[in-house]
């Protein structure tokens, strides 16, 4: 596992994508090849010029999720010969980048992620009353 990122693209939207090496040795000569994909999301009212929410709903989103939400997804290889790790860890960084670009990029992902993980907590909340 890595402390510093394999991966750190600007993306159109203004956010950063930053991919992460969480690969771990399994045996004697073979890996579960992990990649972490993981984006900082600002909770502000800017990203949702195109998904429009009233004033009302914005505070009760910020005073719910705080300053800001973390995007994650997960990238991952199991069984992978030792030898071929590091041709497969910078694969799946490539074919992320690619991907953050067409879609992580969007004007309208952060403001679609932000109303998803307030979607789930009023869900899991609801769920635990």
């Amino acid at each position: 596992m890595s402390t510093h990122p394999l991966l750190s693209c600007n993306l159109k939207n203004g956010l950063t994508m930053l991919g992460w090496d969480q690969s771990k040795k399994t045996t004697a000569n073979r890996w579960t090849v992990c990649v972490m994909v993981e984006m900082t999301i600002p909770v502000e009212i800017k990203w949702f010029v195109n998904n429009p929410v009233d004033d009302e709903k914005f505070r009760r989103i910020r005073s719910e999720l705080g300053e800001s939400v973390v995007f994650q997804q997960k990238r991952e290889r199991q069984f992978i010969r030792a030898d071929q790790k590091g041709h497969l860890v910078k694969e799946i960084c490539a074919s992320v980048e690619e991907t953050g670009m067409k879609y992580l990029g969007r004007d309208d992902f952060a403001a679609k992620t932000i109303l998803k993980v307030f979607a789930d907590r009023q869900r899991r909340q609801a769920r635990m009353t």
